[in-house]
């Protein structure tokens, strides 16, 4: 029995779960998301997006409405701002623009309020109880600060795409006084092309990189650190590669001075690492806390 849905959002559309076992291609991937909206009456997309702009000619059927910062949009935000610890942004609430913040920095955060707005009074919801709910959002593993003793400012997120790996360190780096230290790696038996893609966008943004491993799930992990190391050598980045990720997030905390920036990026919320088929617990807030704990003794 088919499901009919009311509403659809399309954030965004990167290149990500394209693998023998998801998605045969980009195309084929895409053609997945526009049977969601075959099923929808009403429809939010993300102006900015060229995928997302393919999608009313598609779906004639569906009620579109946009949301976006840089073209023109049924919902825009504007005037923003970008700090370690939250995003604001005028956008048109009811009659009147207003300022809307929440706790989750970076420009992907944006359209995810827009589109949270969106539908929120599409539903009746007034401004100011949008306004208070976003401002209380927290998402585990998206730019999530861990508190420390040491002030260092040392951040988790989830991001695992060249896109967002790239969204979020030209976030942090626009704030961060002094540098910016990534930790990332790649998953195993997915999308091999974009390993030296990530590896390209650290290298150019961030100051310093270390190269580790993510889930390598049944593949070996060197050989995935030398494909994202491809890209990297196309950069004048500087890096190193210590496959153990829990040895790799040590050496960033070891190398951090207060006025720079750990981004620990790719499992996020996740709190197992996936090696040869078999699961174990890593959870990275955990572990941080605990090099910091051997660290004071």
């Amino acid at each position: 029995m088919g499901v009919n849905l009311k509403f659809g959002i399309f954030t965004n559309f990167s290149k990500d779960h394209i693998s023998p076992k998801e998605h045969s291609s980009m195309e084929d991937y895409f053609e997945s998301k526009v049977k969601l909206f075959k099923m929808c009456k009403y429809a939010y997309i993300n102006a900015d997006d060229i995928y997302g702009a393919k999608l009313p000619g598609l779906v004639p059927e569906c009620n579109f409405t946009t949301f976006g910062i840089d073209n023109p949009a049924n919902l825009l935000a504007k005037d923003i701002t970008v700090t370690n610890a939250y995003v604001d942004f005028k956008a048109k609430l009811g009659d009147k623009n207003q300022r809307v913040k929440t706790g989750i920095p970076g420009r992907f955060s944006v359209y995810n309020s827009l589109a949270a707005i969106s539908v929120a009074l599409k539903y009746g919801v007034t401004p100011e109880n949008i306004i208070e709910a976003l401002l209380d959002v927290r998402v585990p593993g998206r730019s999530e600060l861990v508190a420390n003793e040491k002030e260092l400012t040392i951040m988790i997120d989830y991001a695992h795409t060249p896109e967002s790996l790239q969204n979020i360190l030209e976030t942090v780096k626009s704030y961060t006084q002094g540098n910016v230290i990534c930790v990332f790696g790649c998953g195993g038996d997915r999308d091999a092309g974009k390993r030296p893609l990530m590896g390209e966008v650290a290298g150019k943004v961030a100051d310093y990189t270390i190269i580790t491993s993510d889930n390598p799930r049944t593949e070996k992990p060197e050989e995935i650190i030398t494909q994202i190391e491809q890209g990297m050598k196309k950069t004048k980045g500087n890096y190193e590669c210590i496959v153990d990720r829990k040895e790799a997030i040590e050496k960033a905390i070891q190398m951090a001075h207060k006025k720079d920036l750990v981004l620990i990026a790719g499992k996020g919320h996740e709190l197992k690492q996936e090696i040869k088929g078999r699961k174990y617990a890593f959870d990275e807030r955990e572990i941080v806390k605990e090099i910091l704990s051997k660290s004071n003794d």
